[in-house]
């Protein structure tokens, strides 16, 4: 357990709406990933990415439309990118994101109270994947929680979970999207651009 078990506690106790954001918001920290590989191999998956991320800030602000999320997921399931641990750290990173932006469309649907966790866990495997394709090493779980990124994404989720357990006000959306392009840096890394 890399957070140990107040998190988990907390985790847990967040309301549907709070773990639909608390997924958004890694993902949408994510999307820089998915996007580097997608423009390197001269993809498009970003572009349906970025406009399904577009859509759910939209609906979870405002709830102004109709949206069918069960089409748009459907849709990007067959734009996620398979992988296996033989592949590149890009096409690993791209599928961990879209897998992550699945898990949101899915918090909206089915409300399991899994989905932040299940988020969560697809942030981490990002930055464990980076740091063992970096490092040229498969780490332990004792050595991965001494990793500098491993704990700036501990920290990194541990405030997410605290601001997303204030009340919600005016600003929660405004500070939830800043939280979310994270000082213009994924989760591992690379720069946010558009």
């Amino acid at each position: 357990m890399l957070f140990g078990n107040l998190f988990y506690k907390k985790i847990n106790g967040l309301a549907n709406w709070q773990q639909t954001l608390f997924a958004l918001v890694l993902t949408t920290r994510m999307y820089p990933n998915l996007k580097l590989y997608s423009e390197t191999n001269n993809l498009d998956i970003h572009k349906t990415f970025k406009k399904n991320l577009d859509l759910l800030w939209d609906y979870l602000e405002f709830h102004e439309q109709q949206i069918d999320f069960n089409e748009l997921q459907a849709e990007f399931l067959e734009f996620t990118p398979e992988y296996n641990d033989e592949d590149n750290l890009g096409k690993i990173t791209a599928s961990l994101a879209c897998q992550a932006l699945l898990i949101t469309f899915d918090s909206i649907l089915n409300h399991t109270k899994k989905e932040a966790l299940l988020a969560s866990e697809k942030s981490v495997v990002t930055v464990i994947k980076y740091l063992e394709v970096r490092d040229n090493t498969l780490y332990t779980d004792e050595q991965i929680v001494e990793q500098d990124a491993i704990q700036a994404e501990l920290d990194f989720q541990m405030k997410l979970v605290d601001l997303l357990n204030h009340k919600r006000n005016e600003h929660t959306f405004e500070n939830l999207k800043e939280m979310a392009e994270n000082s213009g840096f994924s989760n591992i890394g690379i720069p946010i651009s558009d």
